[in-house]
């Protein structure tokens, strides 16, 4: 599984005994406008689906620091949905080093082409994040979602194999 060694960040697969943490995440008030809620069920059958991949964000001690959730991973073509991603502490720089390390798994290790989500066009910190991960907002329509009881903006951004080479390549350079 992808490691960031200076980040001390870590992806490794999700078990059955990591859902009361994940779904305590899911549940969190400051959270319930921006991540859609799974129940349990759902969760555990995302842990068998071969086009999902739960995964829990680890410090380098093996802590739980949050999950992610991808999908698309059966349909070929190499483009992965970032479809959840959660913190226990966010705005402590675990988000960076957990996008980094994810992007690194995503291109390096599962091999696509492409990495794309969308996110509430309200959360701007959010998009603040992704951006600074290399993610960039694609043009076109601009889908919605429910929450609430009504139909709110979404935005889809994607980071492309490309820009992520790009990006991997300059941090390189500041590190030498």
């Amino acid at each position: 599984m992808a490691e960031t060694a200076e980040a001390g960040v870590v992806l490794r697969p999700t078990g059955p005994d990591d859902l009361d943490f994940v779904l305590a995440l899911e549940a969190r008030p400051d959270y319930g406008v921006f991540i859609l809620r799974w129940s349990r069920e759902e969760h555990l059958a995302a842990l068998d689906d071969t086009d999902r991949r739960h995964l829990m964000i680890c410090g380098a001690a093996g802590e739980p620091l949050g999950f992610v959730l991808l999908a698309g991973l059966a349909k070929g073509g190499g483009c992965i949905e970032l479809l959840r991603i959660a913190l226990d502490r966010p705005g402590k720089g675990t988000g960076g080093a957990a996008l980094s390390t994810l992007s690194a798994y995503v291109f390096e290790e599962l091999g696509a082409q492409s990495l794309w989500l969308d996110v509430f066009a309200d959360n701007a910190r959010a998009q603040r994040a992704y951006r600074r991960a290399g993610f960039a907002e694609d043009g076109g329509s601009r889908p919605t979602a429910e929450r609430g009881g009504e139909t709110v903006p979404l935005v889809v951004m994607t980071l492309t194999r490309a820009a992520f080479a790009e990006r991997e390549k300059a941090r390189a350079g500041l590190r030498r």
